[in-house]
C-alpha cells in the first residue's frame, strides 16, 4: 500500500509539473502608442515633447521615438515643422547594496523622449492644430488647440483683515477677486504668489474641480484648500456676466517683518487643459479610503492616434494687494 501512495504521488507531480506554463511578460504588453503633449502659451513659440508609451513594468528606460516630424498649422494654415532634437531626464533612484548592507543614491537615464519646438510666437485667439509622424508609427497623431485671451479681471480687494485668536502673530485675510466673464464656456486658473503661500474657500464655482482627499470632501465638511499652480475653475456660474469670488489667507501682518503684498495670478485655459488637470487631480489626489468608493479613473487625452495632451494658457493677469 505505500508503495502504491507513492507512485500515485509521483504521477501527481508529474502532471503538476507538465501543467507548468512560463508566461513571458513581453508576449502580453500591448503595443506602444505614440504620447504627445505639450502646454502652448502666449509670446512663445510652440513646443512639444513626444515619446512612446510603455508596459507598466518594463525594464526600457529609452521612449524615444524614430524620425519625428512635427507640423504646425495655425488658424488653418500650415505654419511651420518644429525642430526636433532628443533630451533625457535623469532619474535619482534609490540602489540597494548586498555587500554594504546599504543603499545609496544613484542617477539613470530613466526617461527620454524627442523635444521639438518652433518658431513662429504664438498670439492670442491663435487656433493651432499640430500633426505629428514617425517612421516607427503608420498613423499621423493629431492634436488641436485655441489659445485663450487674457481674462479681464476687475479688481482684486481686502474685504477685512482678522488678527489670528491664537496669538500666533498671524492674520487672516478674506479676498474678493471680481470678474467680467464674456458669453461662451471659459476656464479659469488661480495660482497664488508672493504672499498667498494657499487660499480657502468655499466659492461654489470651485466645486467641479475640488480635490477629494479626504472624507470631509467627499461629504462636503472641508474647505478646497487652494495652493500650488492649478486652481482651476469654470464659468458656470456666472457665464457672461461679472462675478466675485471670495476666498480668504493666513498672511503676515502688516506690521511683521516677513509681510509681503499678496499676489495672485489670473489666467485663463483651454477645455483641454482644464479637463487633464481636473482628471489628473481626481487620480492623483484619491486616498486609500476612497478608493474603494471608485472606478478607476481615466485621465484626460485630447490626442487622435495617440495619446496625451496638447492643451495652452494665456498670458497671466498678476492681481495685487497691498495692504500698507
Amino acid at each position: 500500500m505505500k508503495h502504491i501512495k507513492l507512485i500515485i504521488l509521483s504521477v501527481l507531480m508529474a502532471g503538476l509539473t507538465a501543467c507548468e506554463k512560463e508566461i513571458l511578460y513581453e508576449d502580453i504588453a500591448p503595443e506602444p502608442l505614440m504620447v504627445v503633449n505639450g502646454i502652448q502659451h502666449v509670446g512663445e513659440p510652440a513646443r512639444l515633447s513626444v515619446e512612446k508609451s510603455s508596459f507598466y513594468i518594463t525594464t526600457e528606460t529609452d521612449f524615444r521615438v524614430k524620425d519625428v516630424h512635427v507640423d504646425l498649422y495655425v488658424n488653418g494654415v500650415f505654419k511651420e515643422a518644429l525642430q526636433v532634437r532628443d533630451s533625457v531626464v535623469m532619474e535619482t533612484y534609490w540602489a540597494y547594496d548586498p555587500e554594504t548592507d546599504e543603499s545609496h543614491e544613484e542617477e539613470r537615464p530613466r526617461y527620454a523622449f524627442v523635444y521639438c519646438e518652433g518658431e513662429y510666437i504664438l498670439c492670442e485667439g491663435d487656433q493651432l492644430r499640430f500633426e505629428v509622424s514617425s517612421s516607427e508609427f503608420d498613423e499621423v497623431a493629431v492634436a488641436e488647440t485655441t489659445i485663450p485671451y487674457a481674462p479681464n479681471v476687475i479688481s482684486f480687494d481686502t474685504i477685512r483683515v482678522e488678527a489670528s485668536p491664537d496669538g500666533d502673530g498671524l492674520a487672516t485675510a478674506y479676498l474678493s477677486l471680481k470678474i467680467d466673464d464674456p458669453t461662451g464656456n471659459d476656464y479659469y486658473n488661480l495660482c497664488p504668489q508672493e504672499g498667498l503661500s494657499h487660499f480657502t474657500t468655499t466659492d461654489p464655482v470651485f466645486a467641479d474641480f475640488m480635490n477629494i482627499v479626504h472624507v470631509d470632501d467627499l461629504f462636503g465638511g472641508s474647505d478646497y484648500y487652494g495652493s500650488g499652480k492649478y486652481n482651476m475653475f469654470n464659468d458656470a456660474y456666472f457665464d457672461g456676466s461679472q462675478y466675485a469670488i471670495s476666498m480668504s489667507s493666513i498672511i503676515q501682518p502688516v506690521e511683521s517683518y516677513y509681510y509681503q503684498p499678496l499676489v495672485m495670478e489670473v489666467t485663463k485655459v483651454d477645455y483641454s487643459l482644464y479637463q487633464f488637470a481636473k482628471s489628473y487631480s481626481s487620480y492623483d489626489y484619491a486616498d486609500d479610503l476612497l478608493a474603494l468608493f471608485t472606478e478607476p479613473i481615466q485621465v484626460y487625452s485630447n490626442v487622435q492616434n495617440g495619446v496625451g495632451v496638447v492643451c495652452s494658457q494665456s498670458l497671466p493677469v498678476t492681481m495685487v494687494v497691498d495692504l500698507r
